[in-house]
C-alpha cells in the first residue's frame, strides 16, 4: 500500500490482533507440522497395539473403547495447538509426547533384550516421536516468547504461573496416567526351561484363556498354587515355590494373563487374575497326587490381592498366605491420605480404560470373608504403606487370622531377608492347615 505522500509502505500489524500478530498460518507453521505428524505415529501405534497387534486370545474388540478415547483425546491437543499461543502449545508438546514417549518406551526396553515381536515397531517409533514431542516443549518458549509485549513484573508473573500449572498437572496427573499406561503394557520375559523339578503345563482360565506354567508333582498329597506380582510371569515366584517343594508340597507356578507365555492382555493390578488362580485350582483338582482339600496359595504383592478376592468365595482354597498385600482399588488407599487418593485416581482411571476391567470390592471387605480358610499376612517396610495397609485387611478379617510384620524387609523379600523364620512361618502355616489330619475330604 501506500502512504498519503505516495511512498510505498509494508502493511503494518500493530492493529491486529496478538494472535493473529504471532499465529503463522496453517500453510507455514511447522511447529504444528511436526506436532500433528509425531501425533500420528503414536496414534498408529496404539491402533496396532490395540488392534493389529492385540495380544493372543483377546478379542479383537476388548480394546476399541480406549482407542476411540485415544483417538478423541489426540485431535482435541491437534485443534487446541494450531489455535493455541506458545504456553499452550508448549504445554501439549510436553503432556503428549510423555504421554507417547511411555508407552514406546517400553517396546525400546523389549527390543534391547533381544526380542522383536507385535507391536513393537510402531512402539520404538512412537518413542522417537515422544521424544521429539518433549524437545519442542523444551524449545517452544525459547524460539517464540509470546508474553513479550508484558512489562518485567507482569511477565514474570506469567512465566511463574505457567511453571507451577504446568509441574502440578505433570505430577498429580500426567505422572499418574504414565503409571497406568505402564502397567497395562507390561512386556514378556522369556521363560527359558523348567526350574529343577519341575515339568511344563497348561490350563485354561475359568474364562478361557490359554495359561502356561511348571508344576512339581506332590509329595505330601497337598499343593500350593503361587501368584506372582504385578510383572505376572512364574519367574517371580521360583524361590517360593522350590521353598514348598522341599517339604513335599506340589507347586503349580504359572504366567498370569498377558505376561510370560500366557494368552491375555497385562495388567498390573491383577484385577481379572481371578479367572486365572480358578483355573489353577481347576488344574489341582483334577491332579491325581493332590487330595480335596489340601490346597494352599501363596500370593506376592498383587497376587497376595489376587487371592484374598478368590479366597472369599472359592472354598477350594484351604490356606493362603499372603505376602506383600497393598492396594487393588482407590478404595484401598489408607483412610485421610488424601495426597495418595489424588496421584492414584488418574492410575486407577487409566487402568480401567486401556484394559477394559474393572476393580473388584475393597481388600478390608473381601479380606473379611476369607475365614474360615486360615489367612497369614506378611508385611515388610520397604513400602511406606505396606504394614499399614496389611493390618486394616488383618483386622477385617475374622479367625484363623495372622498378621507377621518385618520392618527391615524388602517388599516380598522376606523370603531372602528374613529366610529361616519365613520358610518356618509360612510352611508351619500351611502344614497345620492342609496336613493336620481331617483336613483332606
Amino acid at each position: 500500500m501506500t502512504s498519503p505522500t505516495g511512498v510505498l509502505t509494508r502493511p503494518s500489524r500493530r492493529g491486529l490482533p496478538r494472535a493473529a500478530r504471532r499465529s503463522p498460518t496453517a500453510s507455514t507453521d511447522s511447529a504444528l507440522r511436526v506436532f500433528a505428524a509425531a501425533t500420528t505415529v503414536g496414534l498408529l501405534h496404539a491402533l496396532d497395539d490395540a488392534v493389529l497387534n492385540r495380544q493372543p486370545g483377546v478379542p479383537v474388540d476388548r480394546h476399541l473403547p480406549a482407542l476411540l478415547v485415544v483417538t478423541l483425546g489426540a485431535a482435541l491437543a491437534m485443534l487446541a495447538f494450531r489455535s493455541g499461543g506458545t504456553g499452550v502449545r508448549a504445554a501439549l508438546a510436553l503432556v503428549v509426547g510423555s504421554l507417547t514417549v511411555t508407552n514406546g518406551a517400553l517396546h525400546v526396553v523389549h527390543v534391547s533384550s533381544g526380542e522383536l515381536s507385535g507391536s513393537d515397531v510402531t512402539g520404538v517409533l512412537a518413542a522417537a516421536a515422544g521424544a521429539v514431542l518433549l524437545l519442542m516443549a523444551a524449545a517452544l518458549p525459547f524460539l517464540h516468547r509470546g508474553e513479550r509485549g508484558l512489562s518485567p513484573w507482569p511477565r514474570w508473573g506469567v512465566r511463574i504461573a505457567t511453571v507451577v500449572a504446568v509441574g502440578l498437572c505433570m505430577q498429580f496427573v500426567v505422572l499418574s496416567v504414565c503409571v497406568g499406561i505402564v502397567q497395562t503394557h507390561l512386556f514378556r520375559d522369556q521363560i527359558g526351561a523348567p526350574s529343577p523339578g519341575f515339568g511344563e503345563v497348561t490350563f485354561e482360565s475359568s474364562d478361557g484363556l490359554t495359561l502356561s506354567g511348571w508344576y512339581a508333582p506332590s509329595r505330601n498329597r497337598a499343593a500350593v498354587i503361587l501368584v506372582n506380582s504385578a510383572g505376572g510371569d512364574r519367574l517371580g515366584s521360583v524361590a517360593h515355590g522350590r521353598l514348598l517343594v522341599e517339604h513335599g508340597y506340589g507347586v503349580l507356578l504359572y504366567d498370569a494373563r498377558g505376561s510370560g507365555e500366557s494368552e491375555g492382555s497385562p495388567n498390573g493390578y491383577g484385577w481379572d487374575w481371578d479367572h486365572d488362580v480358578d483355573g489353577a485350582l481347576d488344574f489341582l483338582t483334577r491332579r491325581s497326587d493332590v487330595d480335596d482339600g489340601r490346597i494352599g496359595a501363596l500370593g506376592l504383592s498383587t497376587g497376595a490381592d489376587v487371592l484374598l478376592e478368590v479366597a472369599s468365595t472359592d472354598r477350594r482354597i484351604g490356606a493362603v498366605v499372603a505376602d506383600g498385600a497393598t492396594g487393588a482399588s482407590l478404595a484401598d488407599v489408607l483412610e485421610g491420605d488424601v495426597v495418595s487418593t489424588i496421584t492414584m485416581a488418574p492410575v486407577m482411571a487409566t487402568v480401567q480404560l486401556l484394559s477394559g476391567t474393572a476393580p473388584g470390592p475393597p481388600l478390608r471387605e473381601l479380606a473379611a470373608r476369607v475365614s474360615p480358610t486360615p489367612l497369614l499376612f506378611v508385611a515388610a517396610g520397604s513400602l511406606p504403606t505396606e504394614i499399614a495397609m496389611s493390618r486394616v485387611y488383618a483386622q477385617a478379617a475374622h479367625e484363623p487370622v495372622e498378621l507377621w510384620t518385618l520392618p527391615d524387609a524388602g517388599h516380598t523379600n522376606a523370603i531372602h531377608d528374613e529366610a529361616r523364620a519365613y520358610e518356618r512361618r509360612v510352611v508351619d502355616h500351611f502344614d497345620a492347615a492342609l496336613l493336620a489330619e481331617g483336613a483332606g475330604r
